[in-house]
């Protein structure tokens, strides 16, 4: 006899995490919650690489090495970001229609301002970046982006957005369509979630298609939301996470719940949360 049972779907619970730029005490303070949180997997957005000396807040404590040991001890995936890609000297695959020489690291400033002008991050206010050499081959081997399927939900992950996965470009055309690109990407490839990073929000962004809510068809853009559990509806949506460095914002995480479609942003500094 037959069965007409549907297969079992395994819910689980995956915790984001994004934008680390070395910060070793963050990291750690990460990992320690996502294991309170009983979490099924960890994956990481990128922006491994790069201590910004302008903006950072961990000077004498950030600790690439240590850093890149607990991602590949704990992670189920991890991509590139775009400070990544920069101390890598790694052309993007995704770049958004803006095309780089393959010495572009060779060019001079002036070179560079010539071809691209001011659409490529400025990254003079990171300090060197210096890895032993397996750091160096794992972080050169880290894709753009990855497709995983967690308990029923099929999610891209990336550090950005398509047609700019890393967020190597920095782009000023208009973000609707820009976020209707990426949503014909998304159907594309099947996924019903897309999850990133890059922006170092304080809290969650979240975007469905077409734009809901008053202020994303106003902006063509997407919802800002505080510190907190936020219910996802049951359609393709897009969602970027809080950074995990302490860059002088409130920095934090994100947990995905499949059981109940649900995303958490979590602070890491509780004493400085607010609310919107």
């Amino acid at each position: 006899m037959r069965s007409s049972c549907k297969p079992i779907i395994e819910t689980m619970r995956i915790a984001f995490i994004s934008d680390i730029h070395e910060d070793i005490v963050s990291l750690n303070k990460a990992l320690r919650m996502i294991e309170r949180e009983r979490c099924d997997h960890v994956v990481c957005l990128g922006d491994i690489l790069g201590y910004p000396y302008l903006r950072g807040k961990y000077e004498d404590t950030r600790n690439l090495e240590a850093c890149i040991a607990l991602l590949k001890r704990y992670c189920t995936a991890v991509v590139a970001g775009n400070h990544d890609l920069f101390h890598l000297r790694r052309i993007p695959r995704y770049s958004a229609g803006l095309r780089l020489p393959a010495g572009w690291y060779e060019l001079s400033a002036e070179e560079q301002q010539a071809i691209a002008g001011d659409k490529v991050w400025n990254y003079r206010d990171d300090y060197p970046v210096v890895m032993n050499e397996n750091d160096f081959a794992w972080m050169n081997s880290l894709p753009e982006y990855v497709i995983r399927d967690f308990g029923g939900e099929t999610i891209l992950i990336s550090h950005y957005i398509y047609p700019n996965f890393s967020g190597f470009v920095l782009l000023n055309s208009d973000e609707g369509s820009r976020i209707k690109a990426h949503f014909k990407y998304l159907r594309e490839q099947s996924c019903s979630l897309s999850i990133f990073g890059h922006l170092h929000i304080e809290g969650l962004a979240v975007h469905y298609e077409p734009a809901e809510g008053l202020l994303a068809r106003l902006l063509n853009g997407y919802d800002y939301y505080s510190f907190g559990i936020k219910k996802l509806k049951d359609k393709p949506c897009s969602i970027s996470i809080p950074a995990l460095a302490d860059n002088g914002q409130v920095n934090g995480i994100a947990i995905l719940d499949t059981s109940n479609r649900t995303i958490n942003a979590l602070s890491l500094n509780t004493n400085r949360r607010f609310v919107l």
